[in-house]
């Protein structure tokens, strides 16, 4: 049974008295709180997918790692002037076998693809995003559009309100459980709870 456009509830699962529940509500985007964060052309990341026609043509995404990467990828791909600034000395650590080099070298072949190192962003405003880069200089970049990332929150607590709500086993799956971070990680995740039911 697939049910659509309902809000589960810890009472509603348990009402229904299954024998397993498997909780994967994930996590929400953090959006940094930098001057201007609120303005109408300024989008958290998971809100530009699907909506690329809404984008003004320079996109400057603010926040790295590889839900940055890929978000500067997948806008680039789509037409956009996209440049991606991170507070770090390098867009996205090393910490995989082969899907760091897969990113760089997909990002090193697009034209309209601009990196930004080291920088700490002060504000969005006036169709562009002042920052200080890694001298200490404030700098601005063109934006029509902005996007920003600080990361996930897992929603560990809300997960946790089903523990309870079935006959024998509760399981948590890929951000909330802490166990996310990529889509590898997510189904080992998924596999792992799945065969202890």
């Amino acid at each position: 049974e697939v049910m659509l456009k309902t809000e589960a509830t810890p009472e509603m699962i348990k009402s229904k008295g299954y024998d397993a529940v498997l909780a994967a509500i994930g996590a929400d985007v953090i959006v940094p709180k930098i001057t201007g964060w609120d303005s109408k052309n300024v989008y958290d990341l998971m809100a530009v997918y699907g909506r690329e026609k809404d984008l003004g043509k320079n996109v400057v995404i603010v926040g790295g790692g590889e839900f940055g990467a890929e978000t500067a990828i997948y806008l680039a791909k789509a037409g956009h002037r996209t440049t991606i600034m991170t507070s770090e000395k390098e867009l996205l650590r090393h910490d995989r076998i082969h899907y760091p080099e897969y990113i760089i070298d997909t990002y090193e072949h697009l034209e309209n693809f601009h990196l930004i190192l080291e920088a700490m962003p002060k504000s969005v405003s006036e169709g562009k995003v002042i920052y200080t880069d890694a001298k200490g200089n404030e700098k601005s970049i063109q934006a029509d559009s902005v996007v920003l990332y600080g990361g996930l929150r897992q929603k560990k607590a809300e997960a946790l309100k089903f523990s309870g709500s079935a006959k024998n086993a509760f399981l948590t799956i890929g951000e909330c459980a802490g166990k996310g971070g990529n889509i590898l990680n997510v189904t080992h995740s998924a596999f792992f709870a799945a065969s202890q039911i």
